[in-house]
């Protein structure tokens, strides 16, 4: 898996993706499930062939790749027979994996979104803004006294006279 400036692993566990939904997800294929700083990922071996797999080896397979942010839903299911799994929701994928500890992925993942930056809090150090509000002024002149008056004003301020 490829790491990006900054980001940094937290967890990573041999799982199995049980069920899902979304773009190239298929049902029961093992894998690896990363948890970084800033995302989820899910990464599986896909062969090529047995040749391919002797001289070059197996080249990883992104199934899932979804920024903490983007991640809708996290679950704990527990059915009636069988182990608990975790279930990710993305906007648009939808999966559950079979891990060892579904309850500590939960509480990593989660703990891992509230550690990012909200995207309204401000930045920290002190903020500085300034704000130049300008307005025109326009003249014009009284008719029957010739005296300058804004043109917002109705009577012209020496005569009195309608603008």
């Amino acid at each position: 898996m490829l790491v990006g400036p900054g980001e940094s692993i937290l967890r990573s566990e041999y799982a199995v993706l049980m069920d899902g939904t979304g773009p190239a997800i298929v049902r029961k294929t093992p894998g690896v499930l990363y948890l970084t700083n800033h995302r989820c990922v899910f990464e599986t071996l896909v062969s090529k062939g047995v040749v391919r797999d002797l001289v070059q080896g197996r080249d990883p397979t992104v199934m899932l790749d979804a920024p903490l942010p983007s991640l809708r839903n996290l679950s704990v299911q527990r059915p009636r027979l069988g182990k608990p799994r975790i279930l990710i929701d993305t906007g648009s994928a939808r999966a559950t994996f079979d891990v060892l500890d579904p309850e500590e992925w939960f509480q990593a993942l989660a703990k891992a979104r509230q550690a990012l930056p909200s995207p309204y809090a401000t930045p920290p150090g002190p903020t500085h803004t300034t704000h130049v509000i300008e307005r025109q002024v326009v003249k014009v002149r009284c008719r029957f006294c010739g005296t300058l008056a804004s043109e917002v004003d109705g009577r012209c301020p020496a005569c009195g006279a309608p603008l």
